[in-house]
């Protein structure tokens, strides 16, 4: 069986789902075809426990605030709502923290108890950087790489007092050096660089960029968990006339003409070995590894050997999330409060070192994979609860997530098959719990239940995420910026989506990329409803007081 598309593209990711549904409001027709039996796969919300209390399983900071896609795709329309939180984010050590507000003044008063110097720069920043949030957002994230826009990404040090030939021989911790006093204040800084997915901050070059890009981020809290962002494409997809095949392995890229032309699904699917053409493109939205295999090496060989190369040498080992799960008998009652007890409502508390020597050391030791000299060290927290009381049960249970990223080889301990050690991994599991519990004591009295998804674990659920890895590929060294996947490739009609710049994240900002690519090349891009700017729905959530958008 022959079905004909204008566009097919592989992978029902969050961003796959979000390139499908552009192209197909701007006209076109489009399938998408999923191995999996469940779109969005590192976007899942489940209830782990039983207990009635909905967990985002990986995907757990939503930052749909910041992105055009938002307005553009019309999600609320489509029945996802977000809540913004009283408190953006914070940074916890047992008796302190430091607490991110969108009201600058707060935050600069949060700083200034740590020292008043560096409340004053970061009002200064923030002055730089508020006025131009927008644009750095339009031309650094939502747009593809180029030259000019690498150029561009290294003049943001302008705004903070460097020179781009500084930023480009500077990583993220001598910027932090050079700009704050207190070590605190440079830990959390550094903490919220780390987990912004736009770079290593302590590489050069491009640590620097990714610490002055952490000022174009923008959070929010899906009401009832981060699958119903799934659910708003999913709806958005199909109203516009896309087609969605679940259970649809692919088995093969079929070209002809020197131009991939369709997909095979593969004999073991819902459909059997059908076929489904593509007249105009063919969007592989899996890892590279993957869709080099699906491409086959043969026809990229002679299309654009470049391409093959870095397909073939794609690095996916240094972004590899070990993540716990645990049942609280209610939120978890934070030491810091003591300090200022609006941690309380924090959805994103970040763990930070102990120490700015101890931050500095923690980079190295995980680029010499010393598993548990970095077990724990800087964690992202989920407690969403406390904004969003749809994840909480009836009888007052909560869910608390714990997330590391982990150098993943493990070759000191007889390689990546160590991941199925219950041994070690249960070490690593009873340090957060540990960890938790100096940043909230009595977690361990109040926990009901606990579990853990482990690099492999993630693998498993998601085929495309090779050893776990989220991001479809490292975003560091030659894999960094100009040296990701190209949206747009050589090869006439062959389109990325993963591996690209930007990250998968929950910005949709690959998905957005490629589309515009697409539609670009397709004669559709110009559709007068294809027009909002990043920030949209953060300026109206703050101009209504935070409260839920639909």
């Amino acid at each position: 069986m022959k079905e004909s598309f204008d566009v097919v593209i592989v992978g029902a990711g969050i961003n796959g789902l979000a390139c499908g549904a552009y192209l197909a409001k701007a006209g076109l027709r489009v399938a998408v075809a999923e191995k999996r039996n469940e779109c969005g796969p590192f976007a899942l919300t489940e209830d782990l426990f039983g207990a009635g209390v909905p967990v985002d399983t990986h995907a757990g900071v939503c930052f749909i605030t910041m992105s055009p896609v938002w307005g553009d795709l019309e999600l609320g329309r489509f029945g996802l709502e977000i809540l913004l939180p009283k408190v953006a984010a914070g940074t916890l050590w047992p008796q302190r923290n430091l607490l991110y507000s969108f009201n600058p003044m707060k935050t600069a008063e949060a700083i200034g108890r740590y020292s008043e110097k560096d409340a004053k720069t970061f009002l200064h920043l923030t002055g730089q950087f508020a006025p131009k949030m927008v644009e750095i957002a339009e031309r650094g994230i939502f747009r593809a790489p180029s030259e000019e826009g690498e150029d561009y990404l290294y003049s943001l040090g302008q705004l903070a007092g460097f020179e781009p030939r500084d930023v480009r021989t500077m990583n993220g911790i001598e910027m932090l050096d050079l700009l704050y006093e207190n070590e605190q204040v440079r830990m959390s800084m550094l903490g919220v660089a780390n987990i912004g997915v736009f770079g290593d901050p302590s590489e050069k070059g491009e640590g620097a960029v990714m610490t002055l890009l952490t000022w174009a981020l923008g959070i929010g809290v899906p009401r009832g968990g981060m699958h119903n962002l799934v659910h708003a494409l999913v709806r958005c997809f199909r109203h516009h006339g896309g087609t969605l095949l679940l259970n649809a392995p692919v088995a093969k890229v079929t070209w002809s003409g020197g131009r991939p032309d369709g997909v095979v699904l593969s004999e073991d699917s819902a459909f059997g070995p059908r076929e489904l053409k593509a007249s105009k493109a063919v969007v592989m939205h899996v890892s590279p590894p993957v869709a080099l295999e699906l491409l086959g090496g043969s026809e990229l060989r002679k299309g654009d050997p470049e391409l093959l190369r870095k397909m073939q040498g794609w690095d996916m080992t240094g972004h590899c999330a070990f993540t716990s799960y645990f049942l609280l008998e209610g939120p978890p009652a934070w030491g810091s409060a003591g300090w200022n007890p609006e941690v309380n409502a924090c959805p994103y508390p970040l763990r930070a070192w102990d120490s700015w020597d101890h931050a500095k050391r923690s980079f190295q030791y995980a680029k010499n994979e010393e598993l548990f000299a970095v077990a724990g060290d800087v964690g992202e927290i989920y407690n969403l609860s406390v904004v969003d009381r749809s994840r909480a049960a009836p009888d007052g249970k909560t869910a608390v997530v714990f997330e590391v990223e982990y150098p993943v080889n493990l070759r000191r301990y007889g390689g990546m098959k160590a991941w199925d050690d219950r041994a070690l991994t249960d070490r690593l599991h009873q340090k957060h719990l540990d960890d938790l519990e100096a940043l909230a004591p009595g977690t361990k009295a109040r926990m009901v239940a606990s579990r853990y998804f482990t690099p492999m674990d993630n693998w498993r659920r998601n085929p495309s995420a090779i050893y776990g890895h989220e991001l479809g590929g490292d975003v560091s060294g030659a894999q960094w910026y100009l040296g990701r996947m190209p949206n747009r490739s050589r090869i006439g009609g062959l389109y990325f989506s993963q591996g690209v710049w930007p990250a998968s994240l929950t910005h949709l900002g690959n998905g957005y990329v490629t589309a515009s690519s697409v539609a670009e090349d397709l004669g559709v891009r110009a559709q007068p409803w294809w027009c909002h700017k990043p920030f949209e729905l953060l300026f109206s959530l703050l101009q209504k007081g935070g409260q839920s958008h639909g």
